[in-house]
């Protein structure tokens, strides 16, 4: 035999190896795709003639997705979430008169103690930019408000001070608007600026204050500067350290003390101290 022809025959040899080895995996895969065609059409049959079994199979897998669910939760409670540390704002630092103030008003009122710290702060950082005694600012809102920030009258004042925001629209616009009238600082800022100019138009605390509320006299005002000299009596009592009842009305006004506290005073506009000093003497006879 040629060289020639065995190397046909070898590759003729190789390529029925393949042939038989491709047809064996064929038949071995048509055996398996008919074992589990039958297997598939008896299990099916079973549970079709046993509902009750594929119910109970049923249940348990779900059961076995909610122990897996709880599972991969606690896994997830089990790692530290990425927290941001979160800074509180640091307490207003008042003195002693501010602090009994704050204290007095909070009970009064019944105001959180901090929210009213914050409020005497506000008054007197109010008080130093205009000028005024902050607790003419702290009685003025005592009177409006009753320290209500959210506080609305019938005529549309708004906040701790019942500013008129349509009114006082641009002092209003440098805090962003008239949405800002109810900010507490805000208010404070821009009522404390609107009974300056009162003050200063009246000629007097008494007709300043009567101004502030929209009075032409004491008579239609309802009272209203003898209720707001009032309290301020009652905050320079409880700055120089008396002690004032909590349920004391808002008027008469009691006698103020004939020394006030470094801590509270603070000059009136200029042009109207003699004139402040002199109403309030009158409020306290």
């Amino acid at each position: 035999m040629s060289e020639t022809s065995q190397v046909q025959r070898s590759e003729l040899n190789r390529t029925l190896d393949w042939r038989t080895i491709g047809a064996q995996l064929l038949g071995w895969t048509h055996h398996t795709l008919v074992l589990v065609g039958v297997g598939f059409v008896v299990g099916a049959g079973y549970f079709y003639l046993h509902p009750q079994r594929l119910s109970a199979l049923s249940q348990s897998v779900a059961q076995w997705e909610a122990l897996r669910g709880v599972a991969v939760a606690d896994a997830s409670a089990a790692e530290p979430p990425e927290t941001t540390a979160v800074v509180p704002a640091p307490e207003p630092q008042l003195s002693r008169a501010q602090s009994a103030i704050a204290s007095w008003l909070s009970r009064r009122y019944n105001i959180a103690p901090l929210a009213m710290r914050e409020l005497v702060s506000s008054a007197w950082q109010a008080g130093r930019e205009e000028h005024l005694d902050p607790t003419l600012i702290l009685a003025v809102m005592a009177v409006e408000s009753s320290f209500n920030p959210y506080a609305v009258s019938s005529v549309g004042a708004t906040g701790l001070m019942q500013v008129m925001p349509i009114v006082h629209e641009d002092k209003f616009a440098p805090y962003g608007g008239l949405q800002a009238s109810i900010d507490p600082k805000v208010n404070v800022r821009v009522g404390a600026a609107v009974l300056k100019t009162a003050i200063a138009r009246g000629g007097s605390l008494q007709q300043g204050l009567r101004m502030y509320v929209g009075a032409k006299t004491e008579a239609t005002s309802g009272g209203y500067a003898a209720k707001v000299l009032g309290e301020q009596a009652r905050l320079r009592l409880v700055a120089s350290g008396a002690r004032v009842p909590l349920n004391a009305p808002l008027s008469p006004a009691p006698q103020a003390p004939a020394v006030v506290p470094a801590a509270v005073q603070t000059a009136v506009p200029d042009g109207t101290a003699a004139a402040a000093k002199a109403d309030t003497k009158a409020a306290n006879a």
